[in-house]
């Protein structure tokens, strides 16, 4: 019986107001704002700069996926991991010098691993084709 209550709390958790003040956020700093009014719900050192780290990948996504729907990269393209995008460190997949990957594949090591190595992998692998997309 404890399970059941358990899921239908679960299930209508969304319709519970939230106060934002009270949330415990472990960030250094992070923003909430309510996307229809502009309000801000939450701010934690909002002005504190810090480095860009995942935010230039998340750019370097964009810009690869530009090119995709330009026809410029395709998802079956192969990429072969050269042996310093597989020596990156911080977030990685750890991918190993000489493999091949196809694009699609790679795409996910960026979107769910914040992959270093798999950034630089696509941008060498495109910068050798003599044009500079990321």
């Amino acid at each position: 019986m404890k399970k059941i209550i358990l899921i239908i709390l679960l299930m209508f958790s969304f319709l519970l107001p939230v106060n934002a003040a009270e949330m415990e956020i472990s960030a250094k700093s992070a923003i909430l704002i309510d996307q229809n009014t502009g309000k801000v719900l939450y701010k934690k050192n909002e002005n504190e700069k810090l480095a860009m780290a995942s935010m230039t990948k998340i750019m370097s996504l964009l810009l690869i996926m530009e090119k995709i729907d330009e026809g410029v990269i395709k998802y079956d393209d192969i990429v072969e991991i050269s042996q310093e995008a597989s020596s990156m460190g911080g977030s990685q997949i750890f991918l190993n010098p000489g493999d091949k990957y196809k694009v699609k594949d790679l795409l996910k090591g960026v979107a769910m691993a914040s992959a270093n190595d798999v950034v630089v992998s696509i941008k060498q692998w495109h910068l050798s084709k003599d044009e500079i997309i990321i």
